[in-house]
């Protein structure tokens, strides 16, 4: 066991030497970069509190992915993630039989900039980035259902908004 565990070493460090590295670590992150803030996300639709959701979602997955730490003050950042809520539709794809509709898609549209604050550039740009989520309903329910969708949409882009960062995509 011993003898397999010492042949197995040298491909391990051939590994490392060759660039292979695990994925979503933020390693394309301006360097010296420790901290970021991120302030509430615009909201610049009628849908009141999305920017909350959308704003949480990305805090959370920031801290759960990368190893920058998350900071309020602006001015301690090295990094600052803004974000804008463009668009936030809700739009029936069916109906019951009774005519109420039982399944909805939710559709945001957001843009958003990482600003390396040290040198005041844009290290990420992302405009028009949409993330749709479908979710079924009964119409004697409807709103609290909505809130679950969005907050499961407010996820999905935030998970993918990260990924799109820390991999420089």
């Amino acid at each position: 066991m011993k003898r397999a565990a010492w042949l197995l070493l040298p491909a391990a460090l051939l590994c490392l030497r060759c660039g292979y590295r695990l994925s979503g670590s933020g390693r394309n992150l301006p360097p010296g970069a420790e901290t970021i803030a991120i302030p509430e996300f615009r909201n610049r639709t009628s849908r009141p509190q999305a920017e909350q959701f959308v704003t949480f979602a990305v805090r959370e997955e920031f801290v759960r992915r990368s190893r920058l730490r998350l900071v309020e003050a602006e001015e301690r950042a090295d990094l600052l993630l803004e974000g804008t809520i463009v668009q936030f539709l809700t739009t029936p794809l069916s109906y019951s039989e009774e005519g109420a509709a039982n399944l909805y898609e939710v559709r945001l549209v957001l843009e958003v900039r990482l600003i390396d604050v040290k040198r005041g550039a844009v290290h990420f740009q992302g405009t028009g980035l949409a993330f749709r989520e479908t979710y079924e309903t009964d119409s004697a329910d409807f709103f609290s259902q909505e809130t679950g969708s969005l907050a499961a949409i407010a996820a999905k882009f935030a998970s993918s908004i990260v990924s799109s960062i820390l991999e420089n995509f």
